[in-house]
């Protein structure tokens, strides 16, 4: 999935991104070819992660699947769509989950008045970055035992993350059973759209349409499940730095603008290294 991308990148923050930490973009200088390819792999990382989560939100809002907890409920489908089966691909996604809270909150706490908040109420904030640190190690503590050693997670937090990830699995796959393909099943068909770019968008679209992004996750979601009425999976530029599921065009949106700003903050954590 990671297919690294040698790009001049040019990202420019636009006024649609106001209510985000300032961030004065300068195109990288002698950035190396492994370096580009981290940055594409934290983009591409960050935006499986939030169509899955505003896939959570979809089975929530269309379906009546009523999990208590909202943002961290959608969290919560997020990480066990990418947890199980598990892949390589699927850690580092939330790796890099985790990773855009880290980077976002550093950034605010160094810029002073200028830094507003987390670009909106989808972003990863510190409650919710824990709590996925606490499902991957509830998963699999032995597998994850370096993300629980950095987290400083005691042996007690890791037993009582084991047993809240098993109940949340429980109620997720007890709520989607009804849901889920059976085997010979006819795949349901999920559209996927790249719409054209603002002309300061190009590279993220071009990160996100070569990567294949959109139909990752539409692939995932028609082997996984039999739906209905199945979503449109939307690239588009927003005017914010946001993703959504709109429930009234049933289209799960991934904005440019949020890969663009997941971008920069890559970009800036690897120029102060």
């Amino acid at each position: 999935m990671f297919r690294p991308l040698v790009l001049a990148f040019a990202l420019s923050v636009s006024a649609a991104q106001a209510a985000t930490p300032k961030l004065e973009a300068e195109p990288p200088q002698g950035m190396s070819d492994a370096e580009m390819a981290e940055v594409v792999d934290f983009v591409v990382g960050n935006a499986v992660f939030a169509l899955y989560h505003q896939a959570g939100h979809m089975m929530m809002e269309r379906y009546g699947i009523e999990p208590a907890g909202g943002e961290q409920a959608a969290d919560d489908f997020a990480v066990m769509t990418l947890l199980e089966p598990r892949s390589g691909a699927g850690d580092q996604t939330l790796v890099d989950a985790v990773d855009s809270w880290m980077l976002s909150n550093h950034l605010t706490a160094s810029a002073g008045s200028d830094a507003i908040g987390l670009p909106d109420r989808h972003s990863v904030d510190a409650d919710r970055a824990n709590a996925i640190v606490c499902n991957m190690v509830g998963s699999n503590d032995k597998d994850f035992a370096d993300i629980a050693d950095a987290a400083a997670l005691t042996p007690a937090a890791r037993a009582n993350c084991a047993t809240s990830y098993q109940s949340k699995r429980s109620l997720w796959d007890n709520a989607l059973k009804p849901m889920r393909r059976a085997a010979g099943a006819p795949l349901s068909v999920i559209p996927v759209v790249y719409d054209p770019p603002a002309a300061n968008e190009v590279v993220e679209l071009t990160i996100l349409h070569d990567n294949k992004v959109l139909e990752e996750v539409a692939t995932r979601l028609a082997n996984d499940f039999t739906l209905p009425q199945p979503p449109t999976l939307r690239a588009k530029s927003c005017g914010a730095v946001t993703s959504s599921y709109d429930p009234a065009r049933n289209e799960i949106v991934l904005c440019y603008e949020l890969s663009g700003y997941h971008a920069e903050l890559i970009v800036r954590d690897i120029q102060a290294r």
